[in-house]
C-alpha cells in the first residue's frame, strides 16, 4: 500500500500515536529527544523464501527507556508502496537494537527496508528473499568473506562485494577483532561492534548485500574452545546476536541449514562453542611458521579418536543432512579451513613403500587451529560422503588470512583415496600484516611452492600475498569460485580476479585457471 496508507492502517490497529510520530513529521514523542541517528547501520540476513531478518540499532536514551521504531519493507527503492511493516520496540535490556523476522513476502525476489525513529530514518537496504522450496532456480551468485580487522588497511574489499552483484554474503567470522585481555563484560562486547560498525564501507555493504553469518573466535577472544569462562562466553554470544540478523535460539545454537530452491543447499557450521581445545604448536620453520609436528608430543594428538571441532550432536545433524538433502549442490559454511596443510610430508607413496609401519598422514603441519586438528572427525566426515554416495560437496573456509583451494580425501596421503568433497579457502578482508613486510614477493611466490609441494596432489592453489574474498556462481551443470584479490592498502583498489575453480555437477575434481 502507499506510505500514507501504511500509516494510517497502523493508527488503526491502535498504534497511532506511534505511527504518528514515527512519520516523516517534526518530532513530537519522546523518543525523538535522543534519537537522532542509527549509528551502526542496517543489516539484512538468512533470506528465507517468504522473509528475511532485518536489523538496527538506536542510541538509547540515559534513563533506559526503549525507543519505538518504526520498520517498513516496500517493493520499490523509494519506499512508496509498502507490503509490509510495523513497529518494533529498542530495549535497554538488549543495547536497544532492533531485529524484526519479516514474513509473508514473495520468493526469490528483491524488496528495500528503512527503519524511523522521531524525525530520523536509516538508509534505505536491500532485502533478498530465497526460491520457492521446490523450484529449481538456474542461479546462485554469493559471496564468502572472513577477516575483517580495523587496522592500517582500507575496507575495500568490503566496497566491493557491494558492487559484485551477489544474492548474499556468507561471512565465516572474525566481523570484529575483540581484545583478548580488555573484553571481558557485555558491555565491553558491545562497545567493540559498535566501534567495527561504524566503518561507513562497512555500512555501504551491509544496506546493499544480505548477509549470512556465522562466528569465529574474534567475536569471543583469540583461540576459542568450549573450555573457554561460561560467562565471557555468554556475554561474547549475547553480543553478537544483539548484533547479527541471525535468529537466537534457546540454546544459542548457531548451526543451521537454508534452502536455494533444489538448486544447493547451504549449512553453516559453528567449528568452536564445541570443540576440543587446539593441538599447541611443538616447532617453527624458519622462524617464521609455527608448526604442529606429528612425530613429537604433543603433536600425535591430532589423531587421537574422538577430538572434536563440531561436537556429537552437530556432526550427527551434519552427516545426515548432507546424505538426505535432494539438492544439486551441498555448500558448507566453516570458520577454518578443512584441508590438511603441512609444511613438511612424512607420508608418501615412496616413504610408504619403503616403511610398512610409516605413521599414517604423518608430518610438520601449519599451526593454525583447524581440522587439521580433528583428523579422526575430518576422516569420518569424508568416508561417510564416500559411503553414501553424497557427491557436490563445497566447503566455503576462513580465518587463514590465506586462499587455499583443494580437493579432500578420506586418506590425502593415499593416491587412490577418492575425493569425497572440495575446499576453498579464502583470504582476509583486511591485512594483518601486509605480506610483503614479512618477505617479498618472490620469496612468497617460492613458499606458495613449497606448500603446493607438501600437499601434493590435495591442495591445488595457495596464495600467500593477497586479500580479499571470493564469489561462487551456482548453477545446475557446474560450481565455479572465483578467488576476488585487491590491494587493501590502496584506498582506490577495485577487485579482480586471481584464479577462478571450476567443479562439473557429479565431478570429482577441479579445473584451475590462474590469472595474471
Amino acid at each position: 500500500m502507499p506510505r500514507r496508507e501504511f500509516l494510517r492502517a497502523l493508527a488503526t490497529a491502535g498504534a497511532g500515536g506511534l505511527a504518528a510520530t514515527l512519520a516523516w513529521t517534526p518530532a513530537r514523542a519522546r523518543a525523538a529527544d535522543y534519537v537522532a541517528s542509527f549509528p551502526d547501520g542496517i543489516k539484512c540476513g538468512d533470506p528465507g523464501p517468504r522473509g528475511a531478518i532485518i536489523w538496527t540499532r538506536v542510541p538509547g536514551p540515559a534513563d533506559g527507556v526503549e525507543v519505538p521504531v518504526l520498520w517498513s519493507v516496500a517493493e520499490d527503492a523509494a519506499m512508496e508502496h509498502v507490503v509490509r511493516g510495523g513497529i518494533a520496540r529498542a530495549r535497554a535490556d538488549g543495547g536497544h537494537h532492533v531485529k524484526v523476522a519479516v514474513r509473508g513476502l514473495a520468493p526469490d525476489r528483491w524488496y528495500y527496508y528503512r527503519f524511523e525513529a522521531g524525525a530520523a530514518a536509516s538508509v534505505i537496504g536491500r532485502l533478498r528473499t530465497a526460491p520457492s522450496p521446490g523450484s529449481v532456480p538456474d542461479r546462485l551468485r554469493y559471496a564468502f568473506a572472513s577477516c575483517q580487522q580495523r587496522n592500517a588497511s582500507y575496507y575495500v574489499a568490503q566496497r566491493a562485494i557491494a558492487h559484485d552483484d551477489v544474492d548474499f554474503l556468507l561471512h565465516l567470522g572474525d566481523y570484529i577483532y575483540v581484545s583478548d585481555g580488555g573484553t571481558l563484560t557485555l558491555d565491553d562486547y558491545r562497545r567493540d561492534w559498535r566501534r567495527f560498525h561504524s566503518n561507513p564501507l562497512l555500512q555501504e555493504l551491509q544496506a546493499a548485500v544480505p548477509l549470512v553469518a556465522v562466528w569465529d573466535d574474534g567475536e569471543f577472544y583469540n583461540g576459542v574452545d568450549r573450555t573457554g569462562p561460561p560467562e565471557r562466553l555468554a556475554a561474547a554470544r549475547s553480543a553478537f546476536f544483539e548484533h547479527m540478523p541471525v535468529r537466537r535460539r534457546r540454546d544459542d545454537r548457531i548451526y543451521r541449514r537454508f534452502r536455494w530452491g533444489r538448486l544447493a543447499e547451504m549449512f553453516l557450521l559453528d567449528t568452536r562453542s564445541y570443540r576440543d581445545p587446539e593441538v599447541p604448536a611443538n616447532t617453527n620453520i624458519a622462524g617464521l611458521i609455527d608448526g604442529q609436528d606429528s612425530a613429537l608430543p604433543p603433536g600425535e594428538q591430532m589423531f587421537a579418536p574422538g577430538r572434536t571441532t563440531l561436537g556429537v550432536r552437530q556432526k550427527h545433524w551434519l552427516k545426515d543432512a548432507l546424505r538426505r538433502t535432494a539438492a544439486s549442490w551441498r555448500l558448507v559454511g566453516s570458520s577454518y579451513n578443512v584441508n590438511p596443510w603441512k609444511i613438511v610430508d612424512r607420508d608418501t607413496p615412496e616413504l610408504r613403500a619403503d616403511d610398512p609401519l610409516l605413521q599414517r598422514n604423518g608430518g610438520i603441519y601449519v599451526s593454525n587451529e583447524a581440522w587439521d586438528d580433528y583428523q579422526a572427525e575430518r576422516r569420518e566426515l569424508l568416508e561417510h560422503l564416500i559411503a553414501y554416495g553424497v557427491r557436490n560437496v563445497v566447503f566455503n573456509s576462513g580465518h587463514t588470512h590465506i586462499y587455499l583451494a583443494s580437493e579432500l580425501q578420506p586418506d590425502f596421503d593415499d593416491p587412490v583415496s577418492p575425493v569425497a568433497a572440495f575446499d576453498f579457502t579464502t583470504g582476509s578482508q583486511t591485512a594483518d600484516p601486509d605480506p610483503r613486510t614479512i618477505a617479498p614477493e618472490d620469496v612468497l611466490h617460492l613458499a606458495e611452492q613449497v606448500m603446493l609441494d607438501a600437499n601434493t596432489p590435495y591442495l591445488r592453489h595457495v596464495d600467500l600475498l593477497n586479500q580479499g574474498y571470493a564469489v561462487v556462481d551456482v548453477t545446475p551443470e557446474e560450481l565455479v569460485v572465483q578467488f576476488r584479490v585487491l590491494d587493501t592498502f590502496d584506498p582506490d583498489a577495485e577487485a579482480r580476479t586471481a584464479a577462478r575453480f571450476r567443479i562439473l555437477n557429479g565431478g570429482r575434481t577441479m579445473d584451475v585457471e590462474l590469472l595474471p
